[in-house]
């Protein structure tokens, strides 16, 4: 039989990935009897936790090697058991608060008569004993001792870990522990009474606010996870899951506070922080952790130390690659190259761990490292990873904090973002590419660039900075920022790149963002970008199967022609440039090539060109006319005079929505006889 590991490495995705609908019924189906289902998850996850006990002794002792069949068993019925639980103790929603289920947190209150809290603390609290040595364990509450159990096996692992026995243990195991811990964690540890009307005085007691059960939870947690870092930390799931739990920890103040008395702590900070300790592949997410606690402390003085034992290392370590005299001659050596990603992963950890009320103080500290990173880009520009990294560090800013900077930072951030826009193309200038690779390489980093300039658009609508006394006249807008920006990237934005849909879709939405926002701007733009942006409409109005991309390009030609009409602005290039859409729309409507779900949006972009090209209408009317065979000539000429007859072209809102009605009842007339030449 194939080993546990094995098989999860020949899936494509995760079990709790792959089968989460399946779970969350079983879930569902648990909660609806609690009294059965947690009372059997219990009894099958203890025997389970007993037999791994004595199998790992057993073949231990037998000087054994590898996992044989019956322990890769046992391990597959854990892995099960523990998805099976999570999804009956918790919900897995998004975008909703998270809360304990109702029926769990009923459950566990109707238990209370028969419920020893001071026994279903020591079940808790007692990892390294088997629950059945434990005088008067039924008393205990069935959450409670269930998570307990949860501990005991964690207990078990780290103990054969620190055994050596790594071997004999399944990193499968440790992984999906970590993943049932982070979701127990979201929705009970430090749990806020606040938001239930009725609260479980066992759930209360073990996992409260404030209480002491909670302290020796996250307190043992913190050392398990520590105890993953560095004794598994060479299998990705297992480091993962992990640094998601302990990121669970820093979800709320009281949880930070917690963590940030753990004696282990500091332990951590030196892991996070120091340079081959751990994979780069975790640091992001650790130092968001690292910074989220230090946010949670409200004396300055507190902060500000524990800040500087985090984030002063790193910009050390930063400054000695950057200002090394030799950077240009040792940048391609696999360590430096391997420290410069360490640092970016670090680096947006930084970003994302940042709070509201914390953002000028670490954006302070990071401005400087930001800026300097053009030179960085213009080094590795051959070297992908680094690339992305740089840019997804950009995209983190813009996304995440650039709405609280003052416009003195913001300013800053614009001038590097250009900087780093500049030097990306001029690298690209020339370069061909020849393999399908290289091709998707500079897909991605275009998509996040384009990403990069969306994010910044926003904070021309989106400022929640405090009030700033200088700089505030003369300030440089967002807007304009893209618009530089964008003339920068449309050389790069070939037809090819284009048909990698979530590049097009995105290009699209920002091209329409923009429009939406500043059709003023966009008639002002230079004839050759006007060209460029037109060209591409083109494209994205003739790309097979992609309706949300060609929704995007009537989007686009709405708004900036009804901009036109109203202004009267027949004075810009793009005016021209747009008059062969009529054209297009005209024949991609009437060959029935555009979706029927998409004609509502096809009529208003039809009515709004008409508006701006009513005497070429006129003729490409004439001109299909003429094409048709003779029995059809009349019909579709007075079709068309149907369409147009008491619809006043003036962009007006009212008029629009006549067009729509004449327009449907105009497709269903024509498309039963016409033919298009």
């Amino acid at each position: 039989r194939a080993s546990l590991e094995a098989e999860e490495e020949e899936t494509e995705e995760s079990d709790r990935v792959k089968y989460r609908a399946t779970l969350s019924t079983i879930g569902a189906f648990g909660r609806e009897c609690l009294d059965y289902s947690l009372p059997a998850l219990i009894s099958l996850l203890e025997n389970r936790i007993s037999r791994l006990h004595g199998q790992i002794q057993r073949i231990s002792s037998q000087g054994g090697t590898q996992v044989d069949a019956v322990l890769a068993d046992l391990f597959e019925d854990v892995h099960w058991i523990l998805l099976v639980a999570g999804n009956v103790l918790s919900l897995q929603v998004e975008g909703e608060t998270v809360m304990i289920p109702s029926e769990i947190m009923q459950h566990s209150i109707a238990q209370k008569p028969n419920v020893d809290l001071a026994k279903s603390l020591e079940v808790l609290a007692s990892p390294g004993k088997p629950v059945s040595e434990i005088p008067g364990c039924d008393g205990a509450d069935h959450v409670v001792r269930l998570v307990g159990d949860v501990f005991r096996l964690t207990e078990v692992e780290k103990r054969a870990l620190e055994a050596g026995l790594q071997h004999l243990w399944s990193p499968l195991i440790a992984s999906t522990s970590m993943w049932f811990l982070r979701l127990w964690s979201l929705h009970y540890l430090a749990v806020q009474e606040a938001i239930y009307q009725e609260i479980s005085p066992a759930i209360l007691s073990a996992f409260g606010r404030d209480t002491e059960g909670c302290t020796w939870t996250i307190n043992f947690l913190l050392d398990k996870c520590l105890s993953n870092l560095t004794r598994l930390n060479s299998d990705k799931d297992v480091l993962d899951d992990t640094v998601s739990l302990i990121l669970s920890f820093a979800d709320s103040k009281e949880k930070c506070s917690n963590v940030s008395m753990n004696t282990g702590l500091m332990t951590i900070v030196q892991l996070a922080v120091q340079p081959n300790s751990l994979p780069s592949m975790c640091k992001r997410g650790l130092i968001k952790a690292l910074v989220l606690v230090g946010s949670a402390q409200e004396d300055d003085n507190n902060r500000q130390q524990y800040w500087n034992q985090v984030l002063n290392p790193l910009g050390d370590r930063y400054k000695q690659i950057v200002e090394n005299p030799g950077l240009k001659t040792i940048f391609m050596d696999e360590n430096v190259r391997g420290a410069v990603i360490d640092l970016l992963e670090s680096f947006t950890g930084v970003v994302q761990g940042c709070r509201s009320s914390t953002v000028h103080q670490l954006y302070g500290w990071l401005s400087p490292t930001i800026s300097s990173m053009v030179h960085l880009l213009a080094l590795y520009h051959n070297y992908n990873q680094v690339v992305e990294l740089i840019l997804e560090l950009y995209c983190e800013i813009a996304k995440k904090i650039l709405c609280y900077f003052t416009p003195t930072e913001s300013k800053a951030f614009y001038e590097a973002s250009l900087a780093l826009i500049k030097t990306y193309s001029d690298a690209q200038i020339g370069k061909k590419n020849f393999s399908k690779e290289a091709e998707e390489e500079q897909y991605r980093d275009i998509l996040l660039f384009m990403e990069l300039l969306t994010h910044l658009l926003s904070k021309d609508f989106i400022d929640l900075s405090p009030p700033e006394s200088q700089e505030t006249e003369n300030k440089v807008t967002a807007s304009d920022v893209c618009l530089y920006g964008l003339n920068i990237i449309m050389p790069l934005m070939s037809e090819e790149l284009l048909k990698f849909p979530s590049l097009c879709l995105q290009y699209f939405k920002f091209i329409t963002f923009l429009c939406e926002i500043f059709p003023d701007k966009v008639v002002e733009l230079q004839a050759d970008l006007q060209q460029s942006l037109v060209n591409s409409l083109h494209v994205g109005l003739t790309a097979p199967g992609l309706d949300s991309v060609f929704s995007c390009c009537c989007d686009f030609i709405q708004v900036l022609g009804f901009h036109m009409v109203r202004k009267n602005r027949r004075d810009t290039p793009i005016y021209e440039q747009m008059r062969s859409f009529l054209k297009l729309f005209l024949d991609l409507i009437l060959s029935s090539q555009i979706n029927s779900d998409l004609l509502p949006n096809s009529s208003a972009t039809l009515y709004v060109l008409i508006c701006l090209y009513k005497d070429t209408y006129e003729q490409l009317v004439q001109i299909l006319v003429q094409s048709q065979e003779e029995a059809n000539k009349q019909r579709l000429l007075d079709a068309f005079t149907e369409l147009t007859a008491n619809v006043p072209f003036t962009a007006e809102r009212i008029h629009r929505i006549r067009f729509r009605d004449t327009f449907d009842k105009f497709i269903v007339n024509v498309r039963g006889f016409l033919f298009v030449k």
